[in-house]
C-alpha cells in the first residue's frame, strides 16, 4: 500500500525495469523504521525514457507502506526539512504532557504537492520526534530523530542521482 506518489512515480507503471538502484540512508526508532533508496528505472510507453526517483518504505507497528519522490522535487522537500531545522533552533519550543507539533506551511498551502510529508513532535508521550504524516492522517513517529535526519538522507539521496 502506498502513501502517495509523484505523478510519474514507479508505482503506477505495469512493467518497469530499475536499472540502477543504491540504498542511501535509514531512519530508526523503537519500532519505525525508512530505508530510502534511490533509483533509475525505464518502462511502460506512459513513462518518460528513464525515471529518476526515491523510494522510501516505512514499516511500524506490523504496517508496511511506501512513497515515491520525484527528482524534480528532491530538492524542494529538501529545503522544507531544512527550513524546519533551523526554525526548530530559533524559537523556544516548551515541552508539556500535551501533543504539541513545529511544521511546514509548505505541506498546508500546497497539500497534493509533495508526497513526503513530515513534522517536528516538540511535546507529548513520544517527543522530540520526528512524524512522518501519510495522505491518510496516519503518524509514523520516530522517536529522538529531526527533521535534519530527514534532510540528510534525502541530500544523499539528491547526490546520488546526480552521480548516475
Amino acid at each position: 500500500m502506498s502513501l502517495h506518489s509523484a505523478p510519474a512515480s514507479l508505482e503506477r507503471q505495469a512493467k518497469v525495469h530499475i536499472i540502477w538502484s543504491k540504498e542511501v540512508g535509514r531512519l530508526e526508532s523503537r519500532d519505525s523504521h525508512a530505508v530510502v533508496t534511490a533509483l533509475i528505472a525505464e518502462g511502460s510507453l506512459d513513462l518518460p525514457k528513464q525515471t529518476r526517483e526515491v523510494r522510501i518504505d516505512f514499516s511500524w507497528a506490523a504496517k508496511h507502506r511506501t512513497i515515491y519522490i520525484d527528482e524534480g522535487l528532491l530538492q524542494s522537500e529538501k529545503k522544507i526539512f531544512d527550513d524546519l531545522t533551523r526554525d526548530i533552533g530559533r524559537f523556544p519550543l516548551p515541552g508539556g504532557n500535551g501533543w504539541a507539533f513545529l511544521g511546514s506551511c509548505e505541506f498546508r498551502d500546497h497539500p497534493d504537492t509533495y508526497p513526503l510529508k513530515a513534522d517536528y513532535n516538540y511535546s507529548g508521550p513520544f517527543a522530540p520526534a520526528l512524524r512522518i504524516i501519510a495522505p491518510n492522517g496516519e503518524s509514523i513517529m520516530f522517536q529522538w530523530l529531526m527533521p535534519r535526519d530527514l534532510s540528510k538522507v534525502l541530500g544523499d539521496a539528491i547526490e546520488e542521482l546526480k552521480a548516475n
